[in-house]
């Protein structure tokens, strides 16, 4: 069960205040993944911007959660978050912008991945998804719009990802290693109180 912060109803144990008015985490879950869902599909039809930066990401996100989360739909979080049921905590909001900016600036040096073989271009994608998943900017929904990020970068680089192949407990567990052993030392993680 998550922590109350003023995002969530009070005592509800971490429901997020939403304009459906629910009070249910499992069914705030589902009310998410179904929104999620439709954006998902009528962004996946769209080609990959010329950036992909924050403002793009910003973006996904709040045509996913806008309508239903308001309160922090786009919004840099100003909380602390930990991965749901394992305590692995994220960026704290204080290091959230100046991480993005090195990710973003990182990716663009890169090309966006542009030009990789099949391999560099999955390691090197794996990396930067578990750079961004360690941040985790959102207070929630991080996941869903990150996919939809990670399916633009891939489809912009000429690697586009079948979704339907991917094993999904297999991804999350590759993430949540990323955070919690990354390939560098990150301030997220670094200098935690």
């Amino acid at each position: 069960m998550s922590v109350d912060d003023k995002y969530t109803y009070p005592g509800s144990g971490g429901v997020l205040i939403n304009a459906a008015g629910i009070r249910d985490h499992a069914q705030l879950d589902e009310a998410m993944n179904d929104v999620a869902s439709v954006v998902l599909a009528k962004i996946y039809t769209e080609p990959a911007p010329e950036r992909l930066d924050l403002e793009y990401l910003r973006g996904i996100h709040v045509r996913m959660f806008g309508d239903l989360l308001p309160g922090i739909a786009g919004r840099i979080r100003d909380v602390d978050v930990q991965a749901t049921g394992t305590g692995i905590p994220y960026c704290r909001p204080d290091f959230i912008e100046v991480n993005l900016d090195t990710l973003f600036r990182k990716l663009e040096r890169e090309d966006y991945l542009t030009g990789l073989d099949p391999d560099t271009f999955t390691e090197r994608l794996a990396d930067r998804w578990g750079e961004l998943s360690a941040i985790h900017p959102w207070r929630d929904g991080n996941t869903r719009s990150q996919s939809m990020f990670v399916a633009a970068l891939a489809q912009r680089a000429g690697h586009p990802i079948d979704w339907a192949s991917v094993d999904v407990d297999e991804l999350r567990h590759h993430r949540l290693q990323a955070v919690v052993a990354p390939t560098a030392p990150s301030p997220c993680t670094s200098e935690r109180t």
